[in-house]
C-alpha cells in the first residue's frame, strides 16, 4: 500500500510516517520510488504507538527495536555490548517502574471514583424512595 493509504489506516500523518522511516523504526519497500508498506509495518506502528503511549521516547522504542531484533542468545558479548546491554536494561527497568507507579496511581483513582459512585447510589436511592 502506498504512504496515504498507510498513514490513513494507521491514523498518524505522512510526515510522521517519514520521520519514523528516517529514524530507523520503519523500512518500507521501495518500489519504482515510491514506499510500499505492508500488514507487518501497520503492527510496527501500532507498537511505536502503544509504547509512546505509556511513556518510551522514540529513541528508547528505536533501542528496544535495535536490540530484539540483533539479539543472538548464544553470542559471546564484548566489554562494549556488555555495557550496551546494561545500558538498555537500566531502561527498561527503570521503565517498569514507571508502570508500575502508574498502576498504583490508577488503582488509588479507581477505588476513589467507586466509593464516590457508592455513595451517590445511596443518596439517589434515598431521596428516590
Amino acid at each position: 500500500m502506498k504512504i496515504g493509504d498507510f498513514a490513513e489506516i494507521t491514523g498518524i500523518s505522512k510526515d510522521t510516517i517519514r520521520y519514523y522511516e528516517k529514524m530507523g523504526l520503519l523500512h518500507p519497500e521501495i518500489v519504482n520510488k515510491h514506499r510500499k508498506y505492508n500488514e507487518h509495518d501497520i503492527d510496527i506502528v501500532e507498537t511505536i504507538l502503544q509504547l509512546k503511549q505509556i511513556g518510551f521516547s522514540l529513541q528508547e522504542i528505536k533501542l528496544l527495536f535495535r536490540w530484539s531484533q540483533n539479539t543472538d542468545q548464544n553470542k559471546k558479548l564484548v566489554k562494549e555490548e556488555i555495557r550496551n546491554l546494561l545500558q538498555i536494561k537500566g531502561i527498561f527497568q527503570k521503565k517498569y517502574e514507571q508502570m508500575v507507579q502508574k498502576e498504583n496511581h490508577i488503582k488509588q483513582i479507581k477505588e476513589v471514583l467507586l466509593k464516590a459512585h457508592n455513595k451517590i447510589s445511596v443518596l439517589l436511592e434515598k431521596n428516590n424512595g
